[in-house]
């Protein structure tokens, strides 16, 4: 892979706010009157709130086959309104709200920041029963899922350009629980050019879960 030695703008792909119109990466909206104006307004939040938690009940349960049958009613007609709303990807909600917990998406499970540095984020997570592998344990591509969002969206910030996953090493230490509230730790390791290291921890108290170490790569102009 080349180095490049700068971040000249005209080189390198447009920040995520001028290509997608949402603000960097572990911001908060300052006011209601500031998440009205993203995707999705102000009914976003909630919404994906109340589908994680239905994603976990559902998860954690054997419905019987009349609330099996009058599930799938509901869902699908809900699709089928869904359906008739759809936009493209820069316009979307899902996975663009930085101002929420988790971008406002449910793929992966919601890191919830409690502290930013110039090149590092602290934070917390807790791992629904959606996300359970077996005996009490996330599974392992959860976790692994959790670093790739994490670090990925460190990655960006400091007005990087948009960056793409070239490498993610996960060493599983112990065992990650389901239901705990965990710490999550991540920063920037060593950038050079294009490439980005990144290195995050997950904690359950004094018990190291997880560690994982990243190489990102800042696109080019004219990059997607």
């Amino acid at each position: 892979m080349d180095v490049e030695p700068d971040h000249t703008a005209s080189r390198h792909a447009e920040a995520w706010e001028t290509r997608i119109g949402v603000p960097e990466s572990f911001t908060v909206a300052g006011s209601e009157a500031e998440s009205a104006e993203l995707p999705g307004g102000v009914a976003w939040g909630p919404l994906i709130e109340v589908l994680r938690g239905f994603l976990d009940d559902l998860a954690g349960s054997v419905p019987d086959a009349v609330l099996a049958t009058e599930l799938t009613r509901q869902i699908e007609q809900s699709a089928e309104a869904l359906r008739r709303n759809q936009v493209p990807e820069a316009q979307q909600a899902f996975g663009h709200r930085v101002d929420l917990h988790g971008r406002g998406q449910v793929m992966a499970p919601a890191f919830v920041l409690t502290a930013r540095g110039e090149d590092s984020v602290e934070g917390t997570v807790t791992f629904g029963r959606f996300f359970l592998g077996g005996h009490g344990a996330v599974h392992g591509g959860a976790v692994a899922l959790l670093f790739d969002e994490v670090l990925g969206r460190l990655s960006d910030t400091s007005s990087r350009p948009p960056g793409r996953t070239a490498s993610l090493t996960v060493n599983y230490r112990a065992v990650t629980p389901i239901g705990k509230l965990l710490a999550v730790r991540a920063r920037f390791e060593e950038e050079s050019g294009r490439k980005r290291y990144l290195v995050g921890e997950i904690w359950d108290g004094e018990i190291l879960c997880a560690d994982a170490r990243a190489l990102f790569l800042g696109l080019r102009a004219g990059q997607d």
